[in-house]
C-alpha cells in the first residue's frame, strides 16, 4: 500500500503575493542545489500513519537517492528502483516482476522537482526556526493532488530535511481487504546523510537491467528474464 503511495508522490510547492518572494528564493536555491551538475546522494525513511494525528507507524520503507555529475539519477524505495539517464528511464517493480521503459525525463531530480509548485499549491505559512525553515502548503482546489496539506522542512543549506503529506483521500487499512477500515493517512519522509561524494559508475548503469538490440528492441539482463516488459517509449525515440 505505502509503496504505491510513495512512488506516486510528487513534491509540488507554491508561492503567492508578497511572502512568495522569500519562499520562492528558498525553493529556487533548493532546486539549484539538487540540480547542479555535481554528485549527490542521501537516504530516505518513509513512514505511513493511519490518520493525521496517529503516532503508530503502519508501514515503514527505506530508500536511497544517487545522482552523478551528468545529472543521471538512481532511486530505490523499498522494492522499487528508478533509473533515469540521458538515454532512457527505467522503473523496476520487483514485487510485480515488471520493468517499465520510457523516454528519459529531462531535469529529473526525484523529490526536489518544484516545476509546478506555483500552479498547484498556495502558501499557508512560512516560518524560520533558526536551523531550518518550515513551509506549509495547501493544494489548490483544482490541482488534482490528494493532500489537504503539505509540510516541508528545509535546512539552512537548502536541503530537504522532512516532508509531511496529509491525505484527503481515504485508504482502506483492513488487513484482509474484505473489511472496512477507511482512514485519511499521513506520510512522513525524512532525509539524511547528504553527501557530494562521487557515485560509482556501476550504480547508474542501465545495462545492469537491460540493453537495446540493433532494431531498438529491449533485451532484459539474465536475472530479469522472467520480468514483464512495459515499453512506454514514443516511436520517434532513437535509443541506441
Amino acid at each position: 500500500m505505502v509503496n504505491k503511495i510513495i512512488t506516486s508522490v510528487s513534491i509540488l510547492f507554491m508561492g503567492c503575493l508578497v511572502q512568495a518572494q522569500t519562499v520562492g528564493e528558498v525553493l529556487k536555491k533548493i532546486t539549484a542545489g539538487y540540480s547542479i551538475a555535481e554528485p549527490l546522494q542521501y537516504k530516505t525513511d518513509y513512514k505511513l500513519f493511519k490518520d493525521h494525528k496517529s503516532t503508530k507507524v503502519e508501514e515503514n520503507y527505506k530508500g536511497v537517492f544517487y545522482k552523478n555529475a551528468a545529472n543521471e539519477v538512481y532511486i530505490k524505495i523499498n522494492d522499487t528502483e528508478i533509473i533515469n539517464t540521458k538515454k532512457t528511464n527505467i522503473k523496476v517493480s520487483h514485487s510485480e516482476n515488471a520493468i517499465v521503459v520510457s523516454n528519459p525525463v529531462a531535469n529529473y531530480f526525484g523529490e526536489a522537482d518544484f516545476n509546478k509548485v506555483f500552479e498547484l499549491c498556495k502558501l499557508n505559512s512560512f516560518k524560520d526556526y533558526k536551523t531550518y525553515w518550515e513551509i506549509s502548503l495547501e493544494p489548490k482546489t483544482h490541482s488534482g493532488l490528494t493532500y489537504s496539506k503539505i509540510i516541508l522542512n528545509v535546512s539552512k543549506n537548502y536541503f530537504i530535511q522532512k516532508q509531511i503529506f496529509y491525505y484527503n483521500t481515504g485508504i482502506n487499512f483492513s488487513k484482509d481487504y474484505k473489511g472496512t477500515d477507511v482512514n485519511y493517512p499521513r506520510l512522513e519522509v525524512v532525509y539524511s546523510d547528504y553527501s557530494r561524494k562521487a557515485i560509482p559508475p556501476t550504480v547508474i548503469n542501465t545495462q545492469n537491467y537491460l540493453s537495446f538490440s540493433n532494431k531498438n528492441s529491449i533485451v532484459l539482463a539474465q536475472r530479469f528474464k522472467k520480468y514483464e516488459i512495459i515499453d512506454q517509449r514514443i516511436v520517434s525515440n532513437n535509443i541506441k
